[in-house]
């Protein structure tokens, strides 16, 4: 009896110190004290807004990922009541392939298009989500740009992945439900829905038999091949679809004014003439992205900028005038963006795609008619890209002071047991600090949730401390 006690005790002292959150390791002797956070931008002097442009990454359903972030912020900083955030409406792409009325793009899988007509090619387009709040004891505003990505992965995977999964290891009726669900419009305005499968169909595959075994088969239909197909998609040719979706959706997040008083997304802010200016920072913005959309967000960026003097002369055609809009804005948001999170980033084992050296063909100009080539837009290259545009950005509104050696800062977060995250490796003259942190409770160091491992990095409080540091 008393060695079944003491082993009870052990047992239950070991369950509480795997719940309880630990704090941030590094495997890098570098400094938090001195990094820009979110909360000491919110705390800037001159009270300017702060956008913190939020991409989701692999597995995301529908809209409001970042929903985790700004639930945490107010219930485990107590920074906030929930309701304090307000939705201040969502935009879509509108220019080339995202037109109104456009064709889509001619991509084909296995021999069928990916997307048959224009109206399942309006239901994929991706979008911004804009949501404002003033947090107790920061005077400066604070907005999350929500950059919507999902929409334009779906029609591949509800058609071809959820189908053929339902015949094989047995199918996921929540998943079902999201591929056969149409309403025009989401009643809260974020994203358009499209019965990819029919509704008879869905019912028909909900019926199948499950071949596999239930924790398999629920790893294999979500986290695989709902998740993992999206880092093969987002990688393909598509990716150039996305980046052009992204970029202009980068302008409507650039042009968002938190300060106004149109109570939609409407609201335009003159980014334009502050691009120019040698004032001092209007705005900032960090970069918080999860997994996958961290390779999203930088690859916003161009590395070849029109020539001045061909934008001087106007004559730039519609489609040149459309990618120096987005370039300004991309370049806009970047100066002005000296930090990213990452959570779970996927860099290492996404740039085996790209490996550099290799015969590559040329990349598509935005817009193309048809299908796209894919990138060859190396991730080093857009991060190197990301620092010039920093620096460059200094040096106009600093004049002769010091510029800091290190302008740009890379902060990487990765529980050691989520399944999808990868270290991230030095880059440049970028200062990256790999940190890491648990998400979800070991159970005796043998097993800890491969989806909380994952999903759980905003609500961690080891993360929010060091984007909250007096917090």
């Amino acid at each position: 009896m008393p060695f079944r006690t003491a082993s009870l005790a052990v047992v239950s002292i070991s369950l509480l110190a795997a719940a309880i959150p630990s704090a941030p390791a590094q495997d890098e002797q570098a400094s938090l004290k001195d990094l820009e956070s979110i909360g000491s931008a919110l705390s800037s002097p001159d009270h300017r807004p702060v956008h913190i442009i939020y991409v989701h990454g692999i597995n995301q359903v529908g809209a409001g990922d970042s929903s985790l972030l700004r639930d945490s912020i107010c219930k485990e900083l107590h920074l906030c009541d929930p309701s304090d955030w307000k939705y201040a409406g969502s935009e879509f792409p509108d220019k080339g392939e995202f037109a109104p009325g456009a064709a889509p793009p001619r991509l084909y899988y296995l021999g069928e298009p990916v997307w048959a007509d224009e109206e399942q090619w309006e239901a994929a387009a991706p979008f911004v989500a804009h949501y404002v709040i003033r947090l107790k004891r920061y005077p400066a505003p604070l907005v999350v740009d929500e950059i919507n990505w999902w929409p334009l992965v779906l029609a591949l995977k509800c058609e071809h992945v959820v189908r053929s999964e339902a015949s094989l290891a047995g199918a996921n009726k929540d998943l079902l439900q999201v591929c056969s669900e149409k309403s025009a419009q989401d009643p809260g305005d974020l994203g358009r829905f499209y019965p990819w499968l029919s509704v008879s169909e869905a019912d028909r595959l909900a019926k199948m038999p499950a071949r596999a075994v239930a924790i398999n088969r629920n790893l294999k239909n979500g986290l695989e091949d709902w998740g993992f197909s999206d880092a093969m998609i987002g990688v393909g040719p598509l990716s150039e679809i996305i980046r052009d979706g992204l970029r202009q959706l980068m302008i409507k997040s650039a042009s968002f004014d938190p300060s106004g008083t149109d109570s939609s997304a409407r609201m335009r802010y003159d980014w334009k003439s502050q691009l120019s200016s040698g004032n001092a920072t209007d705005q900032t913005f960090i970069g918080v992205t999860h997994s996958l959309g961290s390779y999203l967000l930088f690859n916003t960026l161009n590395l070849e900028d029109i020539p001045p003097e061909a934008a001087a002369a106007q004559s730039l055609s519609a489609a040149q005038s459309e990618t120096m809009d987005e370039d300004r804005a991309v370049q806009y948001i970047f100066e002005r963006m000296s930090l990213v999170y990452f959570f779970a980033n996927q860099l290492l084992l996404l740039e085996f795609t790209d490996v550099q050296g290799l015969p590559t063909e040329a990349v598509a100009t935005p817009h193309a008619a048809g299908a796209p080539a894919p990138s060859t837009r190396h991730f080093s290259d857009l991060v190197s890209r990301w620092s010039q545009y920093r620096q460059a950005y200094q040096k106009r509104t600093l004049g002769d002071k010091a510029v800091p050696q290190n302008a740009v800062h890379i902060v990487a977060w990765s529980d050691p047991s989520d399944l999808l995250t990868w270290r991230m490796p030095k880059i440049g003259d970028v200062v990256v600090l790999n940190l890491y942190a648990h998400n979800a409770t070991h159970w005796f160091w043998l097993y800890e949730s491969p989806t909380g491992a994952h999903d759980n990095y905003a609500k961690n409080m080891a993360v929010l401390r060091v984007m909250f540091p007096k917090h």
